[in-house]
């Protein structure tokens, strides 16, 4: 078999196992699947299938670049898994398929791994990957974020407004748990307006129709003060007392 057609074939037949197969001006083939990819010398596969033979050489290639990409493949850890509130627009200019559902209004739910100093936001190739149901995906990461605790402060005493004591990277979908939920309707009750205007901020009033304007005024002045950088919504929401959701400002 000669070298161009040797090359045309094995890019094909690898193209059968891998997302992307390409060979580069330097005659290495480079082989990609989801964010980790390997890259081979074609010359080398060459010379090798001419003492082997195509078959035993391209089994042994595809076990090769397998192993590789597995070694880096990145590797779902439920016990890191949390919610993450975001506007539903995020991400749509990227071409990965984030998990993601309708929480309400204009925002949505999605999923990532706290990794330290970053977050990954969960795929749905890396379910695959893990061999884990999604349903077991959200209740383990919500078990997750339940474990964690802070507290409503009131900001403002005349209005009853408040906000979260501890700065958190989840403070705004911590509104999700029992705990904080339980806070609100103690210390807020159950027909509130609230704002999310980052991800590490959450601020809730009490719904009064008497004196709604200065809580607008007020929300809206938070909300342009936020210093956090990973923004969510500049909405005021509210929630009635029959749960549910709507846009005010």
């Amino acid at each position: 078999m000669e070298y161009m057609e040797f090359a045309n074939r094995m890019i094909q037949d690898l193209k059968r196992e891998f997302n992307e197969v390409r060979l580069d001006e330097k005659e290495r083939l480079y082989i990609g699947s989801e964010f980790t990819n390997a890259s081979l010398p074609l010359r080398t596969m060459y010379q090798e299938h001419q003492i082997v033979g195509y078959q035993k050489n391209l089994q042994n290639y595809i076990k090769i670049i397998s192993d590789v990409l597995n070694c880096y493949r990145f590797k779902l850890n439920l016990s890191n898994v949390f919610p993450f509130v975001k506007p539903k627009e995020f991400g749509e200019d990227i071409n990965h398929n984030f998990i993601r559902e309708d929480l309400f209004c204009n925002l949505s739910l999605f999923y990532v791994v706290d990794m330290g100093e970053v977050f990954r936001f969960v795929l749905y190739d890396d379910l695959k990957n893990a061999n884990i149901d999604l349903k077991i995906l959200k209740n383990e990461s919500m078990k997750n974020l339940n474990k964690m605790t802070n507290f409503l402060g009131r900001l403002d005493d005349a209005l009853h407004i408040y906000t979260l004591y501890f700065n958190s990277d989840f403070g705004a979908t911590l509104f999700l748990t029992e705990h904080i939920q339980q806070q609100i309707r103690k210390k807020v009750g159950t027909d509130i307006l609230f704002c999310m205007p980052s991800s590490s901020c959450f601020i809730c009033a009490k719904h009064n129709e008497h004196t709604i304007d200065t809580q607008l005024y007020i929300l809206r002045q938070l909300i342009e003060i936020e210093k956090d950088i990973n923004k969510i919504s500049k909405n005021i929401y509210r929630k009635d007392s029959q749960g549910n959701y709507s846009i005010i400002a």
